[in-house]
């Protein structure tokens, strides 16, 4: 908003002694959310931690054979990086905590391409939509990690009111979600039935205390909910500050 980057100054840090990755299954989307709830609460920051529903793997699955059970509600992807004896331990204790929250299965990639296969899965999630729509509506909402249970059932229910399947992967450890509303633009008022969909998606994660975006940004998308978060003082006040920088809109 009021500058670009011209410079970056980085820490540089040692590469990993170990890294592990891990795949969880469960058999509700409830007990996932629950795990990865319970993962952050006992003071465990993974590296990363990532959540995929029964729809997106319906459509990895059999696309990449990354291994994902095709009868799991969800899986936790886990990545934990350290010293050879922290990883061990923190594994270990992840392990538990999953089977604690209703993990129908834990597994742990035995070799390095193992580890890729898992994550390619994830990484080309989005690339696979379209095995099971021809358009799909990306969303980018944030909420509390401990709202994740709430926020998903009500993502549950839009797709049930709209006749809508969303599939749901997105970076659980930051309770950053990213629905896809899956569609086909061809058919008459299915463009229109999405973003009236996207509405109330947006503020039920507003409501739960969360907000518009977790890394996306604002643009013409959003810009039109940003009242959903500030008042209309917040707005001006934030348009005076630019103003203030930057008077000719160089920025």
């Amino acid at each position: 908003m009021l500058g670009i980057a011209t410079k970056a100054l980085v820490k540089l840090v040692p590469k990993p002694d170990d890294v592990h990755v891990h795949l969880a299954a469960f058999g509700t989307m409830d007990d996932a959310a629950a795990a990865v709830t319970n993962i952050i609460g006992a003071g465990i920051l993974p590296a990363s931690l990532e959540m995929m529903d029964h729809l997106t793997i319906e459509a990895v699955e059999p696309a990449y054979h990354a291994g994902y059970p095709m009868d799991a509600a969800a899986v936790l992807l886990v990545e934990v990086d350290g010293t050879r004896q922290e990883v061990a331990a923190t594994s270990e204790h992840i392990d538990r905590i999953s089977r604690e929250s209703g993990a129908t299965s834990f597994r742990s990639a035995a070799t390095p391409a193992e580890q890729e296969l898992l994550w390619k899965g994830r990484k080309m999630a989005l690339a696979a939509m379209g095995r099971l729509a021809p358009n799909y509506y990306l969303h980018d909402t944030v909420v509390p990690r401990t709202q994740l249970t709430s926020t998903l059932q009500a993502v549950d229910e839009i797709s049930n009111e709209y006749g809508l399947p969303i599939a749901n992967v997105f970076h659980a450890g930051d309770g950053n979600l990213h629905p896809l509303m899956l569609f086909d633009r061809r058919r008459a008022g299915e463009v229109e039935k999405v973003l009236e969909a996207s509405h109330h998606l947006i503020h039920a994660c507003v409501e739960r205390g969360g907000t518009l975006s977790g890394e996306h940004g604002i643009g013409s998308e959003k810009r039109g909910y940003m009242e959903l978060v500030y008042t209309r003082e917040d707005l001006v006040a934030m348009a005076g500050v630019k103003d203030a920088f930057d008077p000719r809109g160089l920025l």
